[in-house]
């Protein structure tokens, strides 16, 4: 039973009431091959993206924003096509970020400290040229 000055916090109820309410899960980015064959890369939107993620992401020192969507997005090797062959830019990196954050219904400043979205914040931020260019290169 809790304590009149705690809140208790049921992770599964939490995450069934978050599906019940949660608008878009994801992000298709579609886009066209070497040989105008159409490809599509599946993007979570960032507050479905996994802590762990995130972390594994840090801790082998890569950019936060281009590592973590290759390991995020479906399938795999997708992210990589899309940067290669769909030529994508730093402005259209930044806005595709900005895409996952928005339906996702969080932005870079919102949340409160103890959350699971806003510890993942920093490492969502858009990028800047020189370490996006550092990782397409």
């Amino acid at each position: 039973m809790s304590k009149p000055n705690r809140k208790v916090i049921r992770l599964q109820q939490m995450r069934a009431q978050r599906a019940q309410a949660s608008k878009t899960q994801f992000v298709d980015i579609y886009f066209e091959n070497e040989n105008g064959v159409e490809e599509v890369c599946t993007l979570p939107t960032q507050d479905d993206w996994p802590v762990e993620v995130i972390e594994e992401v840090q801790e082998k020192g890569g950019d936060a924003n281009i590592g973590l969507l290759r390991e995020l997005a479906l399938p795999p090797e997708s992210f990589d096509r899309l940067v290669k062959v769909g030529k994508l830019t730093v402005g259209e990196l930044r806005e595709i970020v900005e895409d996952l954050s928005d339906e996702a219904g969080t932005t870079e400043g919102e949340g409160s400290g103890s959350s699971t979205s806003s510890e993942s914040t920093p490492g969502a931020s858009a990028p800047t040229s020189s370490a996006t260019t550092q990782a397409v290169a």
